[in-house]
């Protein structure tokens, strides 16, 4: 009976019964209108960080930089290449594999990796609305629109317009010369040029919705504490969500959880096309078409790719630029650095003054106990006020009273002694 007994486990009292301590809440924290800390970051996610900054540094170049190398390259290094023997290599024939299944594809490429980019992120920032996806989506038709007139129909028109049949002067038609075993001769803008240097300077442009995206995360948590809270404090600082309708913010959330790990993802294959792109734009300099061939195609790119992101997304009547939605997530640094920052300090003094704190952290349950130490010892403090001007008006009548006995009965010592006599 006593070993049966002893097997039974008995239950364990409470924390409170038997330290005499509090119990810690769990959940929010225990001093209501506290902002919630964030949760703790994986090893997964960490390096998922890691990789998409790299794939930044190398993306992210600043476009003068870029335009001045496309330039320098194309002018110099082709006018170099065009006077120097070279050597007979894998990456300079035509039918090498890169040229083949990128370079000839290339806007399909671009169709299917940048479209898919364009669609997830419009669809987290616009909080599912078909108008906003749509007018994000309608930068790459026009993007599509331009590269099928210059590559598909402009240069062609030119090359047929500038050209001549090769021992056979008669024809007038590029087909009807090359199927006659003949050779076109003509000015033949470089659609590799073109192509190559678009298709950076578009996927730069769009790319750059990734700036700040990881502070949406940091915007709902601290609107859904804002939310959750019954009396929200006037003073504290609101976040850009604060619009969004209760429908908006649950789309929002549902889609920023859905659709961040493959916008990550096709970050990083649209830095590696654009690495691909420069790659065989360099082989284009070096092996194919000439020197003004090349400045043209290169030439007709950048100016189409100014005078759509440059000057005309950036109007109204425009499909907008990348990144626009329903509500602002980018360039949130620079609003911070506009408050001050010794009112931004005094806040955090008062901030860290009011609550007890233990290696660095706050210690919430403490509060109300100091809370009330505060309170006994402000009152012991106006005890002793009182006490002191008691004992300052009682002197100061004590002086009064001996004074006036000293003059004598009438209080008047010089009058007395007149009396007297």
């Amino acid at each position: 009976m006593a070993g049966a007994s002893s097997g039974v486990k008995r239950p364990r009292p409470p924390q409170s019964a038997r330290g005499g301590k509090q119990p810690i809440e769990k959940g929010r924290w225990a001093a209501k209108g506290t902002k919630p800390l964030p949760e703790q970051a994986s090893v997964k996610y960490v390096l998922t960080l890691i990789v998409v900054h790299v794939c930044r540094k190398v993306l992210f170049i600043p476009l003068e930089v870029k335009i001045m190398l496309y330039s320098m390259g194309l002018f110099v290094g082709s006018l170099i290449c065009d006077f120097l023997p070279l050597p007979q290599v894998y990456m300079g024939q035509r039918d090498n594999v890169f040229n083949l299944y990128y370079v000839k594809v290339a806007w399909a490429w671009l169709l299917l990796v940048v479209g898919s980019f364009i669609l997830l992120t419009s669809a987290t920032i616009g909080c599912g609305h078909r108008e906003v996806i749509k007018r994000n989506m309608s930068r790459l038709v026009v993007g599509t629109f331009l590269w099928y007139f210059w590559s598909q129909w402009f240069f062609g028109y030119v090359e047929n317009r500038t050209g001549s049949c090769l021992g056979k002067a008669i024809i007038r038609n590029k087909y009807d010369c090359n199927t006659g075993g003949h050779h076109w001769h003509s000015f033949d803008i470089s659609g590799h040029a073109f192509l190559l240097v678009y298709i950076n300077l578009f996927i730069l442009e769009e790319a750059r919705t990734i700036d700040g995206w990881e502070g949406i995360r940091e915007q709902i948590r601290l609107e859904d504490h804002h939310r959750g809270e019954a009396q929200n404090d006037p003073g504290e600082s609101k976040t850009t969500l604060e619009g969004l309708t209760p429908y908006d913010m649950a789309i929002l959330k549902i889609n920023y959880e859905q659709f961040t790990p493959y916008i990550r993802c096709i970050f990083v294959a649209m830095t590696v096309m654009s690495v691909l792109s420069d790659v065989m734009l360099v082989c284009t300099i070096i092996f194919f078409h000439t020197m003004p061939q090349k400045v043209a195609g290169g030439a007709i790119a950048m100016a189409t790719w100014f005078l759509t992101y440059r000057v005309w997304f950036k109007a109204d009547a425009s499909p907008g630029l990348p990144g626009c939605g329903i509500f602002q997530y980018q360039n949130m640094k620079e609003k911070t650095r506009e408050v001050p920052l010794r009112r931004r300090s005094s806040i955090c003094k008062e901030h860290r003054d009011s609550l007890p704190m233990f290696m660095g952290m706050p210690l919430y349950g403490l509060k109300k106990e100091r809370e009330e130490k505060r309170k006994e010892e402000r009152k012991k403090e106006f005890e002793r006020e009182e006490d002191r001007s008691t004992m300052e008006e009682y002197s100061e009548g004590g002086e009064g009273r001996s004074g006036a006995w000293a003059g004598g009965p009438l209080g008047d010592g010089a009058s007395s002694r007149s009396w007297r006599r």
